[in-house]
């Protein structure tokens, strides 16, 4: 309880004495969520039902997969099947 009153309060001095807030904020907070010893990597991936540990294949997964999200939302917001009344800016919701 102790602890965290006297940082908050450092926090806060820090901030009143910052003459770029924002930048200081940002500090503040890599300051607090930063944990060097955590590693966050992925060693191994499902990709279509095969186990793999290549680097570039795992990164290819994730960039196909994230590259199609949008295409795939768009066909299903927009082929009519889920919603009824496209005009009705509700059924995009």
């Amino acid at each position: 309880m102790v602890i965290m009153a006297a940082k908050k309060l450092h926090y806060n001095m820090l901030l009143l004495k910052s003459n770029n807030k924002p930048k200081t904020t940002w500090n503040i907070v890599k300051t607090i969520t930063s944990n060097k010893n955590t590693i966050n990597t992925i060693s191994t991936m499902n990709i279509n039902d095969k186990l793999s540990s290549n680097p570039r294949a795992i990164a290819n997964a994730f960039n196909t997969y994230f590259s199609s999200v949008a295409v795939n939302l768009l066909i299903i917001n927009f082929s009519g099947k889920n919603a009824t009344n496209n005009n009705d800016p509700i059924t995009y919701l």
